[in-house]
């Protein structure tokens, strides 16, 4: 039985979400910050509950903005068009999870005439904090005077990372950047900005690790890996004691180890070119 879930619900998915941490992120981070219809926010999710007899066996949630994820071990396509004919008219943009769930639901949209701009499967990686070196760089928050700064490196990062159509967001990720405390910026030799680092979910101890963009003159020299270390040394005096991430590819793969991520297997990042509206039809 798949049906939606209601507040009441709320618990029963941590609890389900939370033994599978790493590849429930955002579903697990969005439910902690916005509940279940409790918020118009762009990442607020709908979420709906598969069960067997009793037993919860998987959790699927839309957000506001169209973004699908999934936690369901042994999902089969019967109820992947089950999960998105209930969303009954919905935009959808993408979808993230685990690389056979998300199959299901890539298969089943661009039946329906979804295109894809961005469709890859990146390593996951994980670091438990207690082992994390300590870095020797200085990072900072992002100010209004970094605005038009970060309007040019997001513009860059979403090109670099295959995804030119959402560029004109990139005004309001960097206001996002500025107000929320998520993002830092490594300062360079010259006292200037050089790269940044952000984080795009916490759940519980456990943090996401996203956005990280170095400028190209810098790049090859380490700061990256040091970068990210500096800002999880700041969350881990903070409480967190684990950090999770994806890398997009193989030179981000490196840096990521060389300050104790390993990898613990594949997470599949997939965007539609178009937005597709879904539901009955699905």
């Amino acid at each position: 039985m798949i049906r939606e879930a209601a507040a009441q619900d709320q618990s029963l998915i941590a609890a389900f979400l939370g033994q599978h941490i790493t590849t429930s992120m955002f579903l697990m981070s969005n439910l902690e910050q916005h509940g279940i219809g409790q918020s118009d926010h762009p990442h607020a999710t709908r979420y709906f509950m598969s069960f067997d007899g009793a037993q919860l066996r998987g959790v699927f949630g839309c957000t506001r903005s169209g973004y699908l994820m999934c936690q369901h071990p042994g999902l089969t396509q019967g109820e992947t068009r089950v999960y998105l004919r209930a969303l009954g008219g919905q935009s959808v943009q993408g979808i993230t999870g685990i690389n056979a769930q998300v199959d299901h639901f890539v298969s089943a949209l661009s039946h329906h005439g979804g295109a894809w701009q961005k469709d890859s499967v990146e390593p996951l990686f994980s670091l438990p904090l207690a082992k994390l070196p300590l870095p020797s760089v200085r990072i900072c928050s992002p100010t209004p005077n970094h605005r038009d700064m970060l309007i040019a490196w997001y513009r860059a990062h979403l090109a670099e990372t295959g995804l030119p159509n959402h560029i004109e967001r990139c005004a309001e990720m960097a206001e996002r950047a500025i107000a929320d405390d998520r993002t830092r910026l490594l300062i360079g030799p010259e006292h200037q900005p050089i790269g940044m680092t952000s984080l795009n979910a916490c759940a519980g101890s456990a943090v996401q690790v996203g956005g990280v963009h170095v400028l190209p003159a810098h790049r090859g020299q380490g700061h990256a890996g040091r970068m990210v270390a500096a800002h999880l040394l700041e969350l881990r005096q903070k409480g967190a004691d684990t950090a999770i991430l994806f890398a997009a590819s193989d030179s981000a793969a490196k840096a990521y180890r060389r300050i104790g991520f390993q990898q613990i297997g594949h997470y599949r990042i997939a965007m539609l070119r178009d937005a597709l509206m879904i539901g009955e039809a699905a």
